[in-house]
């Protein structure tokens, strides 16, 4: 329905008189596609436009019936990834394959997100399209965020839960996945600095269990995380008590000159509650 149907004389109405004009001064700068649907526009009587209109509000109608009190529809968000060589082929017929999903979305006024998710077969990017009724963004948004890569990152300091910079983890879309603690191979030390800052470091002896949380964020998020860690603060793979290794926040060596070792207390929380 919207480029062999009377919605189309929409664009018409918008810029027709702009490409007629252009037009008539020799069409330079127009794209003959796009000049065509325009201009074939002209021509559409208004009785179509109402029969269109009665024509769309009944499958509205059947497909919010179809979709009910789902939380959301996923379909691709196109069905395949065409050529330059083939749109240049067949402009309409590659535009219209391309938007089987989204031109309906749009011509029903449905909420929709587009999230990507992974590669084909052939190693071209692939998406998909979670679809709700309208003004249900931020429960698609939700949902896309649930299908992005998760990773996680072990927690030891001020990114706690309770803790003053735990804020950065959520606004990252991170969630809490356990409280566990390290293996017993690390010293947790207090680094002079105003407010004091944990600094955890693996060593070979002398290692201790220290208090951990995992959180699970989205991949993104843990490079951004990453980008934004001041020095002496690093990112590295943490061992848990579990024996598995997480990327997690650690020290470097160079900067414990002057700090206190605090081992002692098992994590970091212990030790401000001393």
């Amino acid at each position: 329905m919207l480029y062999e149907g009377a919605f189309v004389a929409e664009r018409y109405t918008a810029v027709g008189s702009f490409v007629d004009k252009l037009i008539s001064e020799g069409g330079a700068g127009l794209d003959p596609t796009v000049a065509g649907i325009i201009t074939r526009a002209r021509d559409i009587p208004a009785h179509r436009l109402f029969a269109d209109q009665e024509r769309l509000a009944t499958l509205r109608t059947r497909a919010l019936a179809e979709l009910g009190d789902a939380d959301a529809l996923l379909l691709p968000t196109t069905p395949g990834h065409p050529t330059l060589a083939e749109v240049a082929a067949d402009p309409l017929g590659a535009n219209a394959r391309l938007g089987r999903f989204t031109n309906s979305t749009n011509l029903f006024d449905l909420a929709a997100v587009a999230a990507p998710a992974g590669l084909t077969p052939a190693q071209l990017p692939f998406g998909v399209m979670l679809i709700g009724p309208a003004f249900t963004d931020g429960r698609l948004a939700r949902i896309a965020a649930l299908l992005q890569p998760q990773l996680s990152v072990a927690v030891i300091g001020a990114h706690l839960s309770g803790q003053p910079l735990n804020p950065q983890l959520l606004a990252l879309g991170a969630r809490r996945e356990r409280t566990t603690t390290t293996a017993p191979a690390y010293r947790l030390h207090a680094l002079p600095t105003t407010p004091p800052k944990p600094g955890l470091v693996h060593v070979r002896q002398g290692g201790a269990a220290i208090e951990t949380e995992v959180w699970r964020l989205p991949a993104e998020g843990l490079g951004r995380l990453l980008a934004s860690l001041p020095r002496p603060m690093t990112l590295g793979q943490v061992e848990l008590a579990d024996g598995s290794r997480v990327p997690g926040f650690l020290c470097e060596p160079d900067a414990l000159t002057d700090a206190a070792d605090i081992t002692e207390y098992g994590g970091w929380r212990a030790y401000l509650d001393r």
